[in-house]
Formats: C-alpha cells, sequence, structure tokens
C-alpha cells in the first residue's frame, strides 16, 4: 500500500462507525483510499453471521455503504 490509498486509524475507525450505523457487523480485513473520489474506501469486511466476506465502498461524506461484491478464495482483492 502506498500513502495515496493508505488509510488512517482515525479514518478506519469513522468508516466503521458507518458500517455499523447501517447494521452491519463483522471482521474488517483491509481498508484502501478510492483513487478516484475523496472520501471514499474500499473495504473488505467478513459478516459476523454468515462469515461471507465482501467487498464494499464507504463515503464518509454521504455515510453510504454500499455492496460491491462477495469474495472468496479465488476472488480476492489484491
Amino acid at each position: 500500500m502506498n500513502n495515496e490509498t493508505e488509510v488512517s486509524q482515525r479514518e478506519m475507525l469513522k468508516i466503521i462507525g458507518i458500517f455499523r450505523k447501517n447494521g452491519f457487523k463483522g471482521e474488517y480485513e483491509t481498508f484502501e483510499r478510492s483513487k478516484e473520489n475523496e472520501g471514499e474506501y474500499f473495504v473488505v469486511v467478513t459478516d459476523e453471521n454468515t462469515h461471507i466476506k465482501g467487498l464494499f465502498k464507504a463515503n464518509l461524506t454521504d455515510g453510504v455503504v454500499s455492496f460491491q461484491h462477495v469474495l472468496d478464495d479465488h476472488n480476492t482483492v489484491a
């Protein structure tokens, strides 16, 4: 990860707060800052109940979390 995409601990806490506010609970594996949009982050989360891993987009400005796709052993984020 480089400085452009690196996420601070403070940003991580804000992102986790948005996920919880939207009803998500689980293990947050990776956080990456979007290169295209300010205040947008890509987050890999494993759901607490289903144990399914997914890629999500979190927007700190809007407080919105949107599902992108399910990840498995053959489909991961680099």
